[in-house]
């Protein structure tokens, strides 16, 4: 192998003595770069390199060596000699990056390559501290969008392509690992990823793989990049190409170290009062009639004036006297302490604890053979007191050329990961007060925004300080501890690619693949946590004795429906819960393929590509729940029989099972032609076959197909004299692409239950229809038309791409309200289309080179227009303002909508415009209505943004080098977290809005914020919930929106690289050390946001939002 610029003289000793030279041209990572020029020189003979990168070319007599060129690349002088050469081209420092184009199913040359494509080497696409592939994507490609609605360990960002091309189903591109597709383990939609439930850790395809092992990645966005998926193609695709070792080259033993802390995050960043500040409005609510002593001590919620009230009632037998006397001046001396506690509870919960990511690899490989192995560790001892994780990742790879025609790659991808996050009950819904409720929330972030800093971990003694919640005591330390969720995942995938090069212009490829992964996750809830402290509750087994009064409140005690008579009564009197979810995942993918390229008369470029997919998917997933479970006793289960029974008459199960199999085939070609390496032509087509639709034959099977050309124009005679620009092509593609859709009902689906009888004897198995059959249940479809334009000038500095896209989806699956006949009256069928419009911009400029000082930009900018022009369902208001958004006929998917607030009335409660169109009425909106809500309602915009940038430089001034990347996306809207009730506990955090809340008559002239109502007010309002219902419209008014325009500082870094001698003396060959910070500076947002970061949602459970972390790293190679 050559590489370098040595003069032929000193490499080649002896001429060939045949007319004839064979070789071969790679770029640096062994590449082959076809349509590369092999010149002899001092002649005009040259030939083109193939696809493979080969050549063979009759040398002249007169002569003894090869000038070898490429675009983007350097241009290479050697002497011939009678072996077969590899030559190896090195980048050009203004080069061309995309010379060769992975699809995952083949590889073709960027000169004929016709489809829209953004590719990011694994240096770009590496950001220090951060572990997960799918977040280092954002910014850095044009019409990708990537919203980091959670960034808890394992969680996946909202990521889109060109927007969502679903209306209900699945957004999320399609992720292909070395030519295969690695599948989800579970299906998350957009609304769960943002929901917070512990699924989420398991919502990304790419946790396990270790960033250090990319080599690229390309994001095939348009129907030409695509249409080879065929009918799993409608979001983009995402493709990963890993690293691999290079034949003829000595061991290489790469290790690096990533260290990383994350900042504690603090209360200057949001609007929350402080201790003395809350103690007032605390000291207004006991004026009004709340805080008593009989609601505190009895009540469902206490804080401090629970902590009070216990202590007034509390005799000390030692000294004869009460915690607090029962009078005015004591009470307030007590509460005085409290207002000036002023906890930090981010310093109590959070902590900057150093993160650690090792990675170390070996590649090399010999004449017949390379290989590559990689081992990961990182190790997370968590940003709050009650998270970590621990991931180990290998990626094992080896390819044996076992002659000429036949090389066989062998490759092994593995993780396992244990995690803990704090312990998570599921959100759940209530659809009639407009509300998003999770039961014992003890999500730390979460926590800190919804608690009042009058409160205290510790008492004056030093040990937990108790309250009150859901009857029982309650600390958030004791509860973190004692309520845990544990995960863990297992993942492993072989791999077998098959290379027969049947002749010079006809290849054959085989890849198989088959992948298990096994995750757990498990909810242990001890016996000493608040959950189990309120099944006890009111009774003799609880912690404060037996109370009727809460023992006849408690909703998690259990009364015997069959006696009249009974009182309620504990079904945990021992031991605690054990919730436990297992999901696995089990596929096998088989791909043939066969590969005819050919060139005649140096003119004319002949490609075919034909082959067959085979694909089976099996996810399997159980759930159950253990009560009495005593886990200081070995173990041992002391299950209440009656807990079985509430579960049961509460219709919930306390066992469930599920299975999904997925079985499709596919047929799949291209053909293209290029004409003297100007104009050319594709056309590219899938059949397949998918048992998830319906029976009939036009809707289970599915022709997809894009007809595509391009046009270089740099290749032009006429272009030859414009030294100015190097390259220049125009793109078009038109063409159809598809995905299965969310809908799973081409059959008839059956679940059995049990029945609600009164009597256990009673009760027998019923079979309930949860989705009635849909024979005609087809593939969600779309057409997509795409122009492009590629300009490179200067000897390619400066570098423009630019995409001009419109499509057209259609048989989108959609709910629809029906009359009910058959037992459903809520059905899926292909009722909905959408349209979408965009345009997407990169530049690439090298601005500075000069031996010492390089500058070079990067610049992308997308923004696109979404319209649902055809919709069945009717949504429901709750859908439409709720904070993850609704669809709705002529808006973008996922819009948000708002109640139009009218101002406060002489009171101070809010009004609003309702159905009938009159405003200044005080009421509690109906969430589920579905009657022309659009009419009533304000239109705010979608909370996707349409618009995203990416701005990066990159400095080097000799073994320094300096990246400075920004990010911004906007033309979304963000629900602001929901801050207002009708009534308040002591346990409630208050906004800084409370300081400007109505408090006297005529405040209504200068403030929104409403009143804090008194008994009275509520009272005359209907109650509680009636009352309530109309602060939760506030909370959903149009004064409770914002924008979700920003830009970010995403990342900085400064690396050092040694000098060769002192290298030279270590015997290494890379030792760089570098700085770097990830978001550490939030550029703009909306005020009105007030420290709400405007890509995460605080739905509490395992969501935990991005920080700024700063990270060191070193690199040594041997």
């Amino acid at each position: 192998m050559f590489s370098g610029a040595e003069t032929p003289a000193s490499l080649f000793d002896v001429l060939v003595p045949g007319p004839i030279i064979r070789g071969k041209v790679t770029d640096p990572s062994g590449v082959p770069l076809p349509g590369a020029t092999v010149l002899a020189k001092g002649s005009k003979v040259a030939v083109l390199t193939d696809f493979d990168g080969n050549f063979s070319i009759e040398m002249p007599a007169n002569s003894t060596a090869l000038v070898i060129s490429y675009v983007g690349m350097e241009t290479k002088e050697i002497g011939i000699t009678n072996t077969t050469p590899t030559i190896v081209l090195n980048e050009a420092g203004q080069n061309l990056k995309e010379v060769v184009v992975t699809t995952g199913y083949e590889k073709t040359s960027k000169r004929t390559f016709t489809g829209a494509i953004s590719k990011i080497s694994g240096t770009e696409l590496k950001v220090d501290g951060v572990v997960d592939i799918s977040r280092m994507i954002e910014g850095k490609a044009a019409g990708v969008t990537v919203q980091n609605v959670t960034g808890t360990f394992g969680t996946a960002p909202k990521i889109t392509v060109r927007g969502s091309s679903s209306i209900f189903g699945d957004t999320k591109p399609l992720w292909v690992i070395d030519g295969v597709v690695q599948e989800d383990i579970i299906n998350i939609s957009f609304a769960d990823l943002a929901s917070g439930n512990s699924e989420t850790l398991l919502s990304s395809a790419v946790a396990g793989l270790n960033s250090n092992d990319i080599q690229s990645i390309e994001i095939l966005k348009d129907a030409s990049a695509t249409s080879i998926y065929g009918s799993r193609s409608l979001n983009g695709v995402v493709v990963v190409t890993t690293k691999q070792g290079r034949r003829d080259s000595p061991l290489k033993v790469s290790y690096s170290v990533e260290n990383t802390v994350r900042t504690v995050p603090s209360y200057t960043q949001y609007d929350i009062l402080n201790s003395q500040e809350s103690m007032s409005i605390l000291k207004e609510m006991e004026q009004k009639g709340f805080l008593d002593m009989p609601s505190t001590l009895q009540g469902r919620y206490g804080g401090v004036y629970n902590i009070l009230s216990k202590e007034i009632n509390t005799y000390n037998t030692s000294n004869g006297q009460f915690g607090v006397r029962n009078e005015q001046p004591y009470m307030n001396q007590f509460l005085k302490k409290y207002e000036l506690g002023n906890t930090d509870w981010f310093k109590v919960l959070f902590r900057p604890s150093i993160t650690q990511n090792h990675s170390l690899s070996f590649s090399g490989g010999g004449k017949n053979n390379t290989f590559y192995a990689s081992l990961g560790y990182y190790t997370d001892p968590g940003w709050t007191i009650a998270d970590s994780v621990k991931q180990l990742s290998s990626n094992i790879k080896g390819t044996f050329y076992v002659n000429d025609r036949l090389n066989i790659t062998l490759s092994t991808l593995a993780s396992v990961r244990d995690q803990t996050a704090p312990g998570s009950y599921e959100s759940q819904q209530d659809v009639v007060f407009g509300n998003v409720t999770r039961d014992f929330d003890i999500n730390p972030f979460n926590y800190v925004l919804s608690t009042s800093r009058t409160l205290r971990p510790y008492n004056d003694a030093g040990g937990l300080e108790y309250y009150r919640n859901n009857w029982a005591p309650m600390n958030i330390i004791n509860e973190l501890q004692n309520n845990v969720l544990e995960i863990k995942v297992k993942d492993i995938r072989f791999q077998l690619d098959l290379d027969y090069k049947i002749n010079k212009h006809l290849s054959y490829n085989l890849t198989g693949s088959a992948r298990y992964a096994n995750t757990s996750r498990e909810h242990k809830i001890y016996e000493n946590s608040n959950v189990v402290g309120a099944y006890k509750a009111g009774t003799e087994y609880g912690a404060d004795g037996a109370n009727t009064i809460v023992r006849d409140a408690n909703i998690f005690l259990y009364k015997d429906p069959n006696d009249l008579t009974a009182q309620p009564i504990s079904v945990l009197p021992n031991g605690g819960f054990l919730r436990k979810f297992t999901n696995d995942l089990t596929s096998y993918n088989i791909r043939n393929s066969v590969t005819y390229r050919n060139t005649l008369n140096e003119k004319h470029e002949l490609e075919g590509f034909f082959g067959t997919e085979l694909r089976s998917l099996d996810r399997n997933s159980d759930n159950f729940t253990a009560a009495g479970l005593q886990y200081d006793r070995g173990l041992t289960a002391f299950t209440d029989p009656k807990l079985i029974e509430k579960i049961i008459n509460e219709g919930n199960s306390y066992y469930g099972l599920s299975a999904e199999r997925e079985r499709t085939v596919g047929f799949f070609g291209k053909v293209g032609y290029t004409y003297d390496r100007r104009y050319t032509g594709s056309i590219t087509g899938r059949y397949d076959g998918s048992n998830r639709q319906g029976n009939s034959g036009s809707s289970r099977w599915l022709p997809t197909y894009t007809f595509s050309g391009k046009w270089n124009v740099a290749e032009e005679k006429f272009m030859k004299n414009v030294e100015s620009i190097n390259n220049l092509a125009l793109r078009a593609s038109y063409g159809l692409t598809a995905t299965a859709g969310p809908a799973t009902n081409s059959l008839a689906i059956y679940k059995s239950f049990i029945t609600d009888r009164l009597g256990i004897p009673d009760r027998e198995t019923g079979i309930d229809i949860e989705q009635l059959q849909n024979s005609d249940l087809t593939w969600e479809k779309q057409y997509e038309t795409n122009i492009g334009v590629d300009l490179g000038m200067f000897n390619n500095r400066v570098q423009f791409t630019t995409d001009v896209y419109s499509r057209k989806a259609f048989d989108l699956v959609d709910f629809v309200v029906t009359s009910g006949i058959g037992g459903q009256k809520i059905k899926q069928g292909n009722n909905a289309n959408m349209e979408t419009k965009g345009i997407e911009i990169g530049f690439t400029t090298q601005n500075i080179v000069t031996d010492k000082f390089k500058w070079s930009t990067t610049l992308n900018f997308s923004v696109f227009n979404q319209k649902i022009t055809k919709l069945e369902n009717q949504p429901t208001a709750f859908d439409l303002v709720d904070g993850n958004g609704g669809n709705a006929l002529g808006r973008p998917r996922n819009s948000i909508y708002s109640y139009q607030f009218t101002g406060l009335n002489n009171q101070g409660l809010p009004t609003f415009v309702m159905q009938d169109g009159e405003d200044d009425k005080v009421t509690g909106a109906n969430f589920q209505d579905t009657e022309n809500v659009t009419k009533y309602l304000k239109y705010e915009g979608s909370i996707e943004p349409n618009k995203s940038i990416g701005l990066a430089n990159t400095f080097t001034y000799k073994s320094w080098s300096l990246y400075v990347f920004f990010v911004g996306s906007g033309g979304n809207k963000v629900r602001l977290n929901p801050a207002f009730s009708s009534q308040y506990d002591d346990l409630a955090v208050f906004t800084k809005d409370f300081t400007n809340r109505w408090i006297n008559p005529g405040d209504e002239q200068r403030t929104d914020v409403p009143v804090i109502a008194d008994k009275r007010l509520i009272t005359n309002y209907g109650g509680v919930n009636t009352l309530g219902r109309a602060y939760n419209t506030y909370n959903y008014s149009d004064v409770r929106i914002a924008d979700g325009d920003f830009i970010r500082l995403k990342n900085v870094s400064l690396s050092w690289e040694f000098p060769n001698d002192f290298k030279k003396k270590l015997g290494v060959s890379t030792f760089t050390l570098k700085g770097s910070a990830v978001n550490p500076w939030l550029i703009y947002s909306d005020k009105r946001l007030n420290g709400q970061d405007p890509e995460f949602r605080n739905t509490g459970g395992v969501a935990f939002p991005i920080t700024t972390q700063y990270s060191f790293t070193l690199n040594l190679s041997f």
